[in-house]
């Protein structure tokens, strides 16, 4: 398979892998305010080496590869692969595995073969700068017998050549021949291509460039960023020729948005042979933000070093002298204004020194007067000593006062407390009273009826039946409950309160004491005695004693002080 194919139905596979998913996050990048786009890029940066791990990662799984060539065939695909690898990060190791690419190439004597890999070699020397060895290649090839493809990179080498030489030539004549010639092969490579290709995309917007028809290149270089994948090397490619569009536009802002598009790329890729990074640098050094640029072009420096190509250090050199100028002309500043910082703390010192001395002298002023004042203050000692122990005596008369108040203060609402149960109880009492006679009265009447009528039988199942003794007690339990209840609104919740979150007690229903309630509302009452419980409740003593027991050990606090504590609710 030849490694052109070969490359191509990788970067197919690539371009299908899930990894494209990143094309919405570079959509994002157009949108992002510069200073978000600025951070991304710094934190890219940070992580270099982590990219640069990945293709050295890479490139020694190729070169495993390479070293278990056996024939030649296998040996110039292998070197190709590798040659692909190094051509934009080691400019001498690309030129290595191109050279092993003409080598296996005339070993093979295939002619498209050796065509193909001095084409490699042609273009690897252009992109160094070494335009002589490039042009020497070139020559060796003749056109006629090359495929569409291989003439399709025959041409762009030229172009490319002309280009480079009419970018950096000096000699206007021979700049004036150069464009001449990067344009006339720009044409043949335009005709040799098909229409919308990446390729042709490219050569289209330079065009327009050279007849300032800027809308039109933007077209051109949004339809080419549709057919790239992004964190590719074609992708870093395409933003940096479009920050050139925007550049000739005098757009700055979307110069610069652009160029640091292109350098995410060119990092993420581990790209060494790239301009986007510098020539962000050299924008931002205008602006005055030195220290990102700094950062920038320094990076941008060790990236041509590890190139290896003179053309780029040639290039990043006035930048990042710049740069460096810049850089001390601000730390100049900041030493000029450190030195003045420094003459403003010395004369501080030299106030803080004489406020030190007028101080000092003050101090000796006032010792003098304390002296004075001690003696005054002795006099005063013991007179106050005598209006102390008679203080003492005082508060001590003052305490006592207090305590019988607050004896006489509590003792004042327990019988206030008392006397209000007591009214409400004795007018409840009065009440029932009352209604009691009335159903004793009604009961005789319906006894007499039945006597007189005979009905003996009757007379003794209403005798003999428990049901009005329960029907009594339980009217008796919801008239307490209710006074109580009336008395004490609050006395549920804060019963509640001295038990245990896990032991507390819900009531039958709204209104109503339940067994355990009672006890403890007749023990609020004052009403203490396990044998009067019992006979109000009609229960035995032994369990209302068992009650009393069992709800105190689900006290909250101390067991002993709990009754103590039911009986202070609502005071």
């Amino acid at each position: 398979m030849k490694p052109q194919l070969l490359y191509y139905l990788l970067l197919l596979f690539t371009l299908l892998s899930p990894l494209s998913l990143r094309a919405a996050d570079h959509e994002q990048l157009l949108e992002m305010p510069l200073d978000e786009l600025y951070a991304l890029l710094d934190k890219t940066l940070a992580s270099a080496d982590e990219f640069q791990q990945q293709k050295k990662a890479r490139i020694e799984e190729s070169y495993r590869h390479y070293l278990k060539a056996k024939t030649p065939q296998q040996r110039y695909s292998r070197a190709y692969r590798l040659f692909d690898e190094y051509k934009k990060n080691v400019n001498d190791s690309a030129l290595k595995y191109a050279r092993v690419c003409v080598d296996m190439a005339n070993q093979i004597a295939q002619d498209s073969l050796i065509a193909e890999s001095r084409l490699l070699l042609a273009r690897q020397y252009a992109n160094s700068g070494n335009y002589e060895e490039a042009r020497k290649y070139l020559e060796s090839i003749a056109p006629a017998t090359l495929s569409r493809q291989l003439r399709t990179d025959y041409y762009a080498g030229y172009r490319h050549l002309y280009g480079e030489l009419a970018i950096y030539g000096t000699d206007p004549e021979l700049v004036k021949a150069y464009w001449e010639k990067a344009d006339s092969y720009r044409d043949s490579l335009m005709n040799n291509v098909d229409k919308d290709t990446p390729v042709w995309l490219q050569q289209s917007i330079y065009l327009c460039l050279g007849e300032r028809n800027y809308n039109e290149a933007l077209d051109h270089c949004a339809h080419w960023k549709s057919q790239l994948r992004p964190d590719t090397p074609e992708y870093a490619e395409m933003a940096f020729v479009t920050s050139e569009v925007y550049k000739e536009m005098g757009n700055e802002t979307m110069q610069k948005r652009w160029l640091a598009i292109s350098a995410l790329s060119d990092l993420r890729c581990s790209i060494m042979n790239q301009a986007s990074l510098w020539m962000l640098a050299g924008l931002l050094s205008q602006e005055g933000d030195n220290e990102r640029a700094y950062r920038y072009i320094d990076y941008s420096w060790k990236c041509a070093s590890q190139y290896n190509a003179h053309l780029r250090s040639w290039q990043i050199s006035p930048i990042l002298t710049t740069i460096n100028d810049r850089y001390k002309s601000q730390l100049s500043k900041t030493n000029r204004l450190l030195w003045m910082l420094v003459a403003v703390v010395s004369l501080l010192s030299v106030v803080l020194l004489a406020l030190y001395i007028y101080v000092a002298r003050k101090r000796r002023q006032l010792a003098t007067a304390q002296h004075e004042l001690r003696k005054a203050n002795a006099e005063l000692a013991s007179l106050n000593s005598q209006l102390q122990e008679t203080n003492h005596k005082l508060s001590q008369s003052n305490t006592l006062l207090q305590q019988t108040n607050e004896q006489l203060s509590q003792t004042m609402m327990r019988l206030n407390d008392s006397n209000r149960v007591k009214d409400e109880y004795i007018g409840k009492f009065l009440n029932i009273c009352s209604e009691y006679i009335d159903k004793l009265d009604n009961y005789r009447k319906r006894i007499n009826r039945k006597l007189k009528a005979g009905q003996h039988a009757d007379l003794l199942r209403m005798t003999g039946s428990e049901q009005l003794k329960e029907d009594e007690l339980k009217e008796l339990f919801d008239n307490f409950d209710s006074v109580f209840l009336n008395l004490f609104p609050t006395f549920i919740d804060d019963f509640n309160a001295l038990l245990k979150p896990e032991e507390r007690i819900t009531p039958p229903s709204a209104g109503r004491l339940n067994t355990d309630l009672r006890i403890f509302a007749l023990i609020r009452l004052g009403i203490d005695e396990s044998s009067k419980i019992a006979d109000f409740l009609r229960y035995s003593p032994n369990s209302i004693y068992a009650y009393r027991a069992r709800i105190k050990n689900k006290a909250a606090g101390e067991r002993e002080n709990f009754e103590r504590m039911v009986k202070e609710i609502g005071m």
